[in-house]
């Protein structure tokens, strides 16, 4: 085995699950690599799966060959579970297919694959820094937009000690994304605690749970969405100043918890819904 060979293996074996699933002729399970991309930038793995698939010269011709002779195991396959949604979850490598790359063709093969693992390491550190600040009030999850660009979905989690019902969550957010604009709120709040350079930059936006698709007795919780610079700004800030760090998790924390309540104190402070007469008026 050639060098080139060997560290593509290697990597196969570090960062692939290996699982035997039937795409040989008249359905015999063959050993394929797994990688699982779910951090990925898309756009960015789009265009490595795309070159892998040219360094084998898979085309479409000989995806439909496959097809006809129902033997897909010397084909690169992407799969996305979310589909229509943009995305991707994992890439199938079939053993047999790394086994036929000579040196040149397994070492091109190996730059992209570590191209892609690049990517999926720093949005999977971006995550998990992210979702140590909303600590366990909120789910991240990585996902993309219609750019192929990565962005994290924080989904809020009902407390234990939440006893309220599904109604009164409903309506408390709906009054909180209708009146109060969540994202807004937190923005504004980010502002004065992050350093000079990063002010008047909001990335935080937010998703309406007022959908039609939502049916009555579903789960309604808080939701927002972060850019992947938004996040890589909030987890560097958060590793080099404690300080912002516990109070940028104090702002999350309670946004995800009580979204009415940050919003109401926030526009109850900037707008009186009372305004009290002057002493000319009175007069």
């Amino acid at each position: 085995m050639s060098t080139s060979q060997k560290a593509l293996n290697d990597f196969l074996t570090q960062y692939c699950e290996v699982k035997s699933l039937p795409i040989g002729p008249e359905n015999r399970k063959e050993k394929c690599y797994i990688l699982n991309t779910q951090d990925c930038l898309l756009f960015m793995a789009e265009t490595h799966v795309q070159e892998l698939r040219d360094i084998i010269d898979q085309t479409e011709d000989s995806v439909a060959t496959a097809r006809y002779n129902n033997d897909y195991s010397g084909i690169l396959m992407s799969y996305n579970w979310e589909a229509p949604e943009p995305g991707m979850n994992w890439l199938r490598i079939p053993t047999k297919l790394v086994e036929s790359l000579d040196d040149k063709r397994a070492l091109m093969f190996l730059r992209n694959l570590e191209g892609i693992q690049k990517d999926i390491n720093e949005g999977k550190a971006r995550r998990d820094g992210i979702q140590a600040l909303f600590q366990d009030t909120a789910t991240v999850v990585t996902s993309a937009n219609l750019d192929g660009e990565r962005i994290f979905v924080i989904t809020g989690r009902v407390s234990a000690s939440d006893r309220r019902r599904y109604a009164e969550r409903y309506a408390e957010l709906v009054a909180t994304n209708v009146l109060f604009k969540l994202p807004k709120v937190l923005n504004a709040r980010l502002q004065k605690i992050v350093p000079k350079e990063a002010r008047g930059r909001f990335f935080l936006e937010g998703r309406d749970i007022t959908s039609p698709k939502i049916r009555y007795g579903a789960e309604a919780h808080p939701q927002l969405v972060l850019t992947d610079e938004g996040a890589q700004i909030y987890t560097a800030l958060a590793e080099k100043n404690s300080r912002f760090k516990e109070a940028a998790s104090k702002l999350f924390t309670q946004a995800m918890l009580d979204p009415f309540g940050l919003s109401l104190r926030y526009y109850m402070g900037k707008h009186a819904l009372i305004k009290l007469p002057s002493a000319k008026e009175e007069k």
